[in-house]
């Protein structure tokens, strides 16, 4: 007779918490999709406009497909929620780098913090996710894993190319401390202050 771990056979995540999940990682890939579309107009730099209106466009699928997800998992469809009022409050601290000269900080924000900080959710919720009803969600992320590190790959191009001084490099290491003082506070895009989440409780979600 065959032995199964039950704890691998369940997954980490109830339907519950991968609703909730679903819709925090919705949330942000909704907050980062308006922020980068309303940056464009305030980008100098070409390039850099050029690939945000890439990936503006990638991550309007990326939230597109969550919200879709929402509903085979008995959820209200195309539903964003923020984890928490500090979580909203470290976007709303990324998205409020409006001026002409700030493109440094914007990239920082977008390519340093919260895609890595996305790209690290996405992976442990892929490796956690129960094998038996969520392998639509595994194929949603793993999507969103691929192409969120190129997002940042392409993002730390550009974001290198500006910084061409002692100076702006330290502006954008300084920049970087403070979103993830703000990030860690937070506990992240899932309320936890890691990857790790809380136990599943005993029972039905």
């Amino acid at each position: 007779m065959a032995f199964y771990d039950r704890r691998t056979l369940d997954g980490v995540y109830s339907v519950r918490q991968s609703v909730n999940h679903i819709m925090n990682y919705r949330y942000a890939e909704e907050r980062m999709m308006r922020m980068m579309a309303g940056w464009i107009a305030l980008t100098p730099e070409i390039p850099v406009k050029i690939e945000m209106a890439r990936q503006v466009y990638e991550d309007a699928l990326h939230t597109d497909a969550l919200g879709k997800r929402l509903p085979e998992l008995r959820a209200q469809a195309q539903v964003s929620k923020a984890a928490n009022q500090n979580f909203a409050a470290f976007i709303q601290e990324i998205e409020d780098k409006e001026q002409w000269e700030d493109t440094i900080e914007r990239l920082v924000g977008i390519y340093r913090v919260l895609k890595p900080h996305l790209i690290a959710h996405y992976s442990a919720h892929v490796t956690a996710a129960n094998p038996v009803y969520e392998p639509p969600t595994i194929r949603i992320l793993a999507r969103l894993l691929e192409e969120e590190k190129a997002h940042v790959e392409k993002g730390l191009v550009l974001l290198g190319d500006l910084l061409d001084s002692p100076e702006k490099s330290r502006r954008a290491a300084q920049w970087q401390a403070h979103l993830e003082d703000l990030l860690a506070a937070s506990g992240g895009v899932t309320g936890f202050a890691s990857e790790q989440e809380e136990p599943k409780k005993i029972g039905r979600s």
